[in-house]
């Protein structure tokens, strides 16, 4: 009896460390490589854990490192870094990027930082926002509006699926309002879907963008070169891109139209394809069409300035009439109509 007491207890010195060991390692794993005992939120409460979740990629531990910034006077101005972090090999570390900005009400349609609206997923109804390539945005109420709209705006990574980055972003401007007290009425909700967004395509003569009638943004003769992006699978917005050339862009979705009228410099600007036309300049335009305000807005690229003055090449405000002469008939726009 001494003898089998001796080897259990013999068994259990050897046995107990191993144990050890391996609550140790299973602690350690939960600890780094998931999200159990992590916190249900995350930059001051802004961003849900579950929902940063489910847009990065990948398996790690949800943290916003070093948490919020905020910027003083203004709760709707702030970012955050979200990050999905593991020690597993081959794990690569998620970031996330939420912030809170300001901007003029038809930023989606303009130049710098923004995808080509035509490359957007747009949304609208229970929230108005768009999603790109790995980067979204989500308009929060008009009673948000101080200085110039407020926006949620979001960077993820690559291969982040572009539904839970809405529903994200969503829930990020609800939560944000709520806080800076401008929330509506009752909360914004995400899309269930998002419109695929459109592949490039050869620009058909006589047919620039799928219109007829609309000029071709360059030289003449040369748009049998050209690749078109066609964005008219929403009820939010409709664009197209001629690569290079032009992109084009037209909404009359109220929440954008709200901003881009409540925007510093919003103000009269010469008549467009003879309507009365007010905006931010002679581009970027709101017209009243069969009673509906309508923004109409077109950039110019590389390849177009380059070909202006040439033989065949329209003039700019002669190109931006002919993209509302065209396209505006979609939506009831016409001088005799208005």
């Amino acid at each position: 009896m001494a003898q089998g007491s001796g080897g259990r207890a013999l068994r259990w010195q050897w046995i107990a460390p191993v144990l050890a060991l391996g609550v140790l390692v299973t602690a350690a794993h939960v600890w780094l490589n998931t999200n159990v005992l992590a916190g249900k939120d995350l930059c001051g409460g802004l961003v849900s854990t579950a929902a940063a979740d489910a847009v990065l990629p990948g398996a790690g531990r949800i943290s916003d490192r070093n948490g919020l910034d905020t910027r003083p006077g203004d709760p709707l101005d702030f970012s955050c870094t979200v990050e999905s972090s593991s020690v597993l090999p081959g794990s690569e570390t998620g970031r996330l990027r939420i912030s809170g900005t300001r901007e003029r009400g038809d930023f989606p349609f303009t130049a710098g930082r923004w995808s080509s609206p035509a490359t957007v997923s747009f949304f609208s109804g229970g929230a108005t926002g768009g999603v790109g390539e790995n980067h979204g945005w989500v308009l929060l109420p008009a009673s948000c509006t101080n200085s110039r709209p407020a926006i949620i705006e979001g960077y993820a990574p690559e291969g982040s699926d572009p539904v839970e980055l809405s529903r994200l972003l969503t829930d990020v401007a609800n939560r944000a309002a709520e806080r800076a007290g401008c929330a509506g009425d009752r909360p914004m909700t995400p899309p269930d879907t998002l419109a695929a967004v459109p592949v490039s395509r050869e620009v058909t003569d006589g047919r620039v963008c799928g219109v007829e009638g609309l000029a071709f943004p360059g030289l003449g003769g040369a748009n049998g070169k050209a690749r078109e992006t066609v964005q008219d699978r929403t009820d939010a917005a409709w664009a197209c891109e001629v690569a290079g050339h032009a992109t084009y862009a037209v909404t009359q979705e109220p929440q954008i139209i709200a901003a881009v009228r409540a925007s510093p410099g919003y103000k009269e600007q010469p008549p467009a394809a003879g309507l009365n036309v007010a905006g931010f300049d002679p581009r970027h335009v709101v017209a009243d069409c069969s009673g509906t305000p309508t923004y109409f807005s077109m950039e110019l690229g590389r390849n177009y300035t380059a070909a202006l003055g040439s033989p065949g090449t329209p003039p700019s405000q002669e190109l931006f009439n002919s993209f509302i002469d065209s396209v505006g008939q979609r939506f009831g726009c016409s001088a005799s109509a208005s």
